[in-house]
Order: C-alpha cells, then sequence, then structure tokens
C-alpha cells in the first residue's frame, strides 16, 4: 500500500539544484540539520522512550556492491510522519516551526546537489508506520512528472529516525576534501557536540570539536587573568528591527592564521566558520600577518539574525553588518591590543648551543682537546654568577627572546697551543639590568668565567631567534678567547689597541663557515 504526493508545478526544478553554490560541508549540513532539530523538536518524547540514549547521526560515503558510489545521512531522530514527510519532498514547503530547518528546501537542494537519484525512508516514533520514496532527478525533468509514489510499510512502534541515500553522484568527496569537510562539520555542530546530547560520525568516525586554549598571563599582584570574556550581550537596531548577539570573545594560547577569528551560530549552528573560514573582518583584526588576526577569536550567537537560503551567510547587506562590526571592533579593544603585544617564544637548548660551538671551535683549530662539563661555582674564587633574582620586565610570555632550556653553566677545558685554559660559561637570560658581557678571570690558573647578559636591552630585537644566540655565543666565546690571549701576551700587563681586534679577526675567519 502507498500514497502519492503531488509536487506539481515545480519537477524540472529539481535539476537546476546541482549548480547550486554549496561546499561539500554545508550541503550535508542541511540534512544534519533536519537530523538535529527533529531531536530538539521532540527531545521530551525522545527521552521518555524506554531505550533512548542520544541522537546519532552518521554520515557515510562510500561504494556499494556495485562498486558505484552513494552518500547516505542516518540518524535514530524522532523521524516524520506523512505530512513531515510531504514537506520534505516538496519544494518550498517549510516546516511548522521555523529553527535551524526554516525555508522548506534544504533536503531537496542539497540532495539534488550531491546525486541524480536519491531516497527518503522516515519512520516516527511511536507511529509503526515507515515511508519512503525515491526521486530520480533526471525523470523528474525529462517527463514532468506531477506526483510521486510513497511506500507505506508497517513496523514496530518502537522504530523511529530517517534514512537519507543519495547516488548516480553529481560530486565526490575525495582526497583533501574528507579532511576538510569532517573538520568543517565538527566545528559547524561544536555546540550539540560540547553537550553530549549529539553524536557525529563521518564513517564511523565520531567526530569531536575541541576548544583552543585561551590565553593567561600572571598579573603584577600575582593572580592569574585569564583573556577571555563570556558576557558579550549587545543589540542593534536597524530598519525597526532588533538583532542581539550573545557569546564570548578570547584570546587565543597559540596563535593560528587559520583557525583564530570570530565564529557566528544561529540556533546552536554554525553559519560563518568552523575549524576555518572564521569571521575575520579586516576593521578589526587588520591584515593577515597581524597578530590580532592569529590571537583573536570568538563565539557569537546571532539567533534573529537573518541567512540566506543555503545557511552559510547571513543576509545583512542592507547596512547591518557595518553596524556589527563597528560594534564588535568597538567591544574588542582591549583584545586587540593585548593581541598585538603577545609574542611566541621558540625554545632552544643551551647545552646543544654550547655543545655545537666547543665542536665548531675544535674542527676550525682554534682550540684542541676540549671537555665540556657542568659548571661548579667555587666560593674561593670569589665570581658569584647566580644571582637570578631580578626579574627583567620583558620577562613574561609577551617577551620577544626566546626560551633556554638546559640553561645551565658550562665549564669548558681545552688548549691553545701548549696552554690549557678553563672558561665558564653563563648564559643569563633572567637580569635584564646586568652589563652586556662580564669577564672575570683568575689568571694564575687560566681560569676565566664569561657571562653573557642575552637580556640586555640592546639584543631585545635579536634574540627572539635561536640563530642569533646561537651565533652570538659563538662571537662571545671567539671575543673572550682573543680578549685573554691579548692580555696573557700583553707587555707589562698591557695589550695594544688592536690586539684584540686582530685575534678576533683570525677566530671569525677560521670558525666563519661552521
Amino acid at each position: 500500500m502507498g500514497r502519492k504526493i503531488n509536487i506539481r508545478p515545480t519537477t524540472s526544478v529539481y535539476a537546476t539544484y546541482k549548480n547550486i553554490n554549496y561546499e561539500i560541508w554545508t550541503a550535508i549540513a542541511e540534512f544534519v540539520d533536519n537530523s538535529t532539530q527533529s531531536y530538539y523538536d521532540n527531545k521530551k518524547a525522545l527521552q521518555q522512550s524506554k531505550y533512548w540514549d542520544k541522537c546519532v547521526i552518521q554520515v557515510n560515503y562510500g561504494k556499494d556492491e556495485e562498486d558505484n558510489y552513494y552518500l547516505e545521512i542516518r540518524d535514530n531522530a524522532f523521524g516524520m510522519d506523512f505530512n513531515d514527510f510531504q514537506r520534505a519532498i516538496i519544494l518550498d514547503s517549510p516546516p511548522r516551526i521555523a529553527s535551524r530547518s526554516e525555508f522548506g528546501m534544504g533536503l531537496k537542494t542539497a540532495a539534488c546537489w550531491f546525486g541524480r537519484k536519491w531516497s527518503v525512508e522516515s519512520v516516527a516514533l511511536g507511529s509503526g508506520v515507515k515511508y519512503r520514496t525515491v526521486v530520480d532527478v533526471d525523470l523528474l525533468s525529462k517527463y514532468k512528472y506531477e506526483e510521486i509514489e510513497v511506500e507505506e510499510i508497517k513496523c514496530n512502534p518502537k522504530e523511529h529516525g530517517t534514512v537519507i541515500r543519495i547516488w548516480d553522484m553529481n560530486r565526490s568527496i575525495r582526497g583533501r576534501s574528507v579532511g576538510k569537510t569532517k573538520d568543517m562539520l565538527r566545528g559547524m555542530y561544536r555546540v550539540d557536540l560540547r553537550s553530549g546530547e549529539v553524536e557525529l560520525y563521518y564513517n564511523d568516525e565520531k567526530l569531536y570539536f575541541n576548544d583552543p586554549e585561551v590565553y593567561e598571563e600572571i598579573s603584577e599582584d600575582g593572580s592569574l587573568i585569564r583573556w577571555e570574556n563570556k558576557d558579550i550581550n549587545f543589540s542593534i537596531e536597524n530598519n525597526n528591527k532588533i538583532y542581539h548577539v550573545t557569546g564570548t570573545i578570547a584570546i587565543r594560547k597559540v596563535a593560528s592564521v587559520a583557525e583564530a577569528g570570530f565564529t557566528l551560530i544561529r540556533r546552536g549552528r554554525v553559519i560563518i566558520g568552523g575549524y576555518e573560514n572564521n569571521y575575520r573582518p579586516e576593521e578589526i583584526f587588520g591584515k593577515s600577518n597581524s597578530f590580532e588576526y592569529q590571537r583573536l577569536f570568538g563565539e557569537l550567537n546571532l539567533d534573529d539574525w537573518p541567512v540566506v537560503q543555503t545557511k552559510d551567510n547571513f543576509d545583512w547587506n542592507n547596512g547591518l553588518e557595518d553596524l556589527l562590526i563597528d560594534k564588535l571592533k568597538e567591544i574588542s579593544k582591549e583584545y586587540i591590543l593585548k593581541a598585538r603585544k603577545i609574542r611566541k617564544r621558540k625554545v632552544i637548548d643551551g647545552a646543544l648551543i654550547i655543545d655545537n660551538m666547543v665542536a665548531s671551535f675544535e674542527k676550525a683549530g682554534v682550540i684542541s682537546n676540549p671537555i665540556v662539563e657542568n659548571y661548579i661555582e667555587h666560593n674561593s674564587n670569589n665570581i658569584a654568577f647566580n644571582e637570578r633574582n631580578e626579574i627583567s620586565e620583558f620577562g613574561s610570555d609577551e617577551e620577544n627572546h626566546v626560551i633556554i632550556n638546559h640553561n645551565e653553566a658550562r665549564t669548558i677545558t681545552f688548549k691553545i697551543g701548549v696552554t690549557e685554559y678553563k672558561f665558564n660559561l653563563i648564559i643569563d637570560d633572567i637580569n635584564v639590568n646586568e652589563e652586556w658581557l662580564k669577564i672575570l678571570s683568575d689568571p694564575e690558573n687560566d681560569t676565566y668565567t664569561i657571562k653573557w647578559n642575552v637580556k640586555h636591552p640592546f639584543f631585545k630585537t635579536l634574540s627572539n631567534e635561536p640563530e642569533f644566540v646561537s651565533k652570538m655565543q659563538s662571537f662571545i666565546f671567539g671575543f673572550a678567547i682573543a680578549e685573554v690571549q691579548s692580555l696573557k701576551f700583553g707587555q707589562d700587563g698591557l695589550i695594544e689597541p688592536s690586539a684584540i681586534r686582530k685575534s678576533m679577526n683570525t677566530i671569525l675567519k677560521n670558525i666563519g663557515g661552521e
């Protein structure tokens, strides 16, 4: 037994929908919107059913038994009775309650965009009747059919949910588009996925949304500052209508060119944004190489704002977007200024720098028989470089300087000719007000302690690159050798003005290629 649905006079229009300007994920979202809305509209009834756990939506793309590609969207939501089923098939037949499903076009347009044949099968909870129909777009276009057949299949009243299957594909989901589609879907349905009430799968892979970490810092009084404002709440009036905006703005801990920006959400579903393609008007975010472009982000709910039919943008070209940008720029000002100051500090290995430097000096023949050890300070030599209690004004995460791991002082024992020397090397990355270089000596034992202050203001704009730190440490080591030797071999403790320069010329020339 079956019924018929009259779809006159729009049958030939179905074939034109393959040309709609969809992305793969926005087309799939039309089906997911229907599934999630079916759940939310009937949440109470579903939760009262005996075997209900949560809403599960499965997006499957693959090959059938005849090796042909198909797309299937399957859910366990409430399902459709016959009236809802008609609305799902007939063009321009909006749902009774407009929410995520609003225009009465999405299922039809997305299905026709993906393929030339598609079917819908659905059963409402408790009805015991499953409805199924097949739409052949080419036949509708060719023969101008006014009606399509609908099967009525008796089933268990406990069954519920909808299955949409599309074949004779116009579009494929392969290669790079697979990962992008999954990322965009997890981003678009982040609100549902966070709630735990909805699970979304792509080819059996459960999709999760991971929120980016928010930038935090310690204030001068020791308290934690978290750069996140969850209380965004304002309204905009335009053409005698009021539009509301709520949500969050924040600063990312880790900068991202691709993933920063505002995500614009309507009725729990992302309209602009996702994992990428977020909303970044230049008036707020600047150019793509700006710090705010890579750090500022947020989620803004625009539940009563109008959207275009494909629900991938807002219908706001009547001046409404300009008003929104002006307001967002105002409330984001503090966050923009902060984002401009934050710098990502690079990490280098201090011990490795010393080891590589010594190896290059040995290879160049400047020194011989080097032995590198951890420096152990002896009070007897009256050299104390351990005062690391003066915190730099540039010492926060805003500082450009690299972070130096394994920055223990190192003792290098080596020979130049027949003379053995011992250099204690220290890279000071704490004390901004110290001298740029100190060389303290114990000439009787040919022992010298060299302390380079990498935090000196002169190096502030330079020492954000590991290569500079490495090269400068070699320069410091060479300079110390030149000074020590010039002093050691000078007459009556006097150093010729050009002696250090000449010695440095030789050393730098020898290690220049290292």
